[in-house]
């Protein structure tokens, strides 16, 4: 089994963290988070995370005050949702630090 594991700075604020497990090509677990910094000396608190816990595929929508939003993602097995998670965090990262920003404003 192969385990990888990094951060990646997509800007100033914004991060995506991943890690993922695998074995012969196919992905066994794995989390692709979105994290983001609020104040310049602030934390990097998640925002968004696809995951495999729970024995499926989902993803969390993070909220300052509340639980997390779950919902399961329609995929035909891990890969498929790896992939999906990835380029959902990069495209949309400005979406969800920006309605995780209107929440914070809310509380």
């Amino acid at each position: 089994m192969r385990t990888v594991e990094f951060r990646r700075l997509l800007d100033y604020d914004n991060a995506l963290r991943v890690m993922f497990e695998s074995e012969h090509g196919q992905i066994l677990r794995f989390v692709v988070q979105l994290e983001c910094q609020f104040l310049e000396d602030g934390e990097w608190i998640p925002v968004v995370r696809y995951d495999t816990a729970h024995g499926y595929a989902h993803r969390d929508v993070m909220h300052p005050t509340k639980k997390e939003e779950k919902s399961r993602m329609p995929v035909q097995d891990y890969n498929e949702a790896f992939t999906i998670a990835m380029d959902d965090i990069v495209e949309k990262r400005y979406d969800y630090r920006r309605r995780y920003q209107e929440w914070l404003t809310q509380k």
